[in-house]
């Protein structure tokens, strides 16, 4: 069950990644790139998230928070050479992102 309640969370939270990534870029309203339901979210959560310019970094640093405590409380059993390129690759995304956005501007 905690498996699956991990994977509900992090696919939701990289589909707001992706979609606040998209709207960073392209300048276009949120309509345009749904995500998937935010429901196991806390309403604090999504307020702070609302008042933040920064969404995407809100979004990042979330999901590499879940995936620590998930390692933590052994939810995924992963070990620390491939976890440490999960957030290798976390990074290189957010880098990419950020050069994109330079670009788009």
């Amino acid at each position: 069950e905690q498996v699956e309640e991990f994977q509900y969370l992090l696919s939701r939270l990289m589909s707001l990644l992706f979609c606040y990534a998209m709207c960073d870029i392209s300048n276009l309203d949120r309509s345009r790139f749904p995500h998937l339901d935010l429901d196991m979210l806390d309403p604090a959560s999504l307020v702070y998230l609302e008042s933040t310019s920064s969404k995407q970094h809100v979004a990042l640093q979330w999901i590499q928070r879940m995936v620590v405590e998930g390692a933590r409380h052994n939810v995924i059993d992963i070990a620390p050479p491939i976890l440490s390129r999960v957030f290798q690759e976390l990074s290189i995304g957010i880098v990419h992102f950020m050069d994109a956005k330079k670009i788009s501007v």
